[in-house]
């Protein structure tokens, strides 16, 4: 075993870890309970929360799944507990990949886990990653009241921009998603096209013939039909 991996996968990190997650959990649950009162106080049903909660525990499973695989490849060069914790909270697999091997690069070596990989060498990495992931978190311990006042006076002063906001917001967020596949084209472009595919046909399904099952499922589905796509397509050509 590699000496940096002793310190990796020691047991203060399995227990910064544990601590972390266990507060994880319970400020969900927090968040569910609150949640589910607020949803009583407006007067939404008990079953329109319910299928809520459903639909969000069932979209979650495919890329949770991704999750375990990014878990599974990142531990042999960083060890359990720091991709465990990252994964667990905030990272993205490419994001926790590219910054380890930014720390890497910064200190004089090209691969992750290679030659020259030592204890100083991890430390950039873990450093490099918790850093480059902190701003975000820190604008919103910071300046959260600000935004919200602003969000709050331009929604009171026309109540349209309140889809406008929120529309905005969601095409960043997927924005982020489909640049790299427009970019990169090849398979990861032909999952995009797919899985853009297989939603659309579920939206006419919902909307056009009323199957309302559907939409709880409808995430999941497209995301494994893309995937199963991709690998047709990549053994076929």
């Amino acid at each position: 075993m590699k000496d940096y991996l002793v310190i990796a996968n020691s047991k203060v990190f399995f227990i910064c870890g544990a601590v972390i997650i266990s507060f994880i959990i319970l400020q969900s649950l927090m968040y569910m309970r609150l949640a589910y009162k607020e949803g009583l106080k407006i007067g939404l049903s008990k079953d329109k929360m319910v299928k809520a909660f459903r639909t969000g525990v069932i979209s979650t499973i495919v890329p949770t799944i991704a999750v375990i695989v990014a878990l599974m490849t990142m531990t042999p060069v960083l060890g359990i507990p720091i991709p465990w914790i990252r994964l667990s909270i905030i990272g993205s697999a490419p994001y926790e990949l590219m910054a380890a091997g930014i720390g890497a690069k910064s200190m004089g070596v090209d691969t992750l886990g290679g030659t020259g990989y030592t204890k100083e060498v991890f430390a950039s990495s873990i450093w490099i990653m918790c850093v480059g992931s902190i701003w975000a978190i820190m604008i919103v311990t910071f300046f959260l009241k600000k935004i919200k006042a602003r969000y709050a006076r331009a929604v009171n002063t026309d109540p349209k921009w309140r889809s406008i906001l929120m529309n905005a917001a969601f095409i960043g967020v997927f924005s982020i998603f489909i640049a790299d596949p427009l970019t990169t084209g090849g398979l990861p472009l032909a999952t995009l096209l797919s899985g853009a595919a297989i939603m659309t046909l579920f939206a006419m399904l919902i909307v056009k013939f009323k199957q309302n099952w559907l939409r709880e499922f409808a995430l999941a589905f497209s995301m494994i039909g893309a995937m199963v796509c991709t690998v047709l397509i990549a053994k076929l050509f």
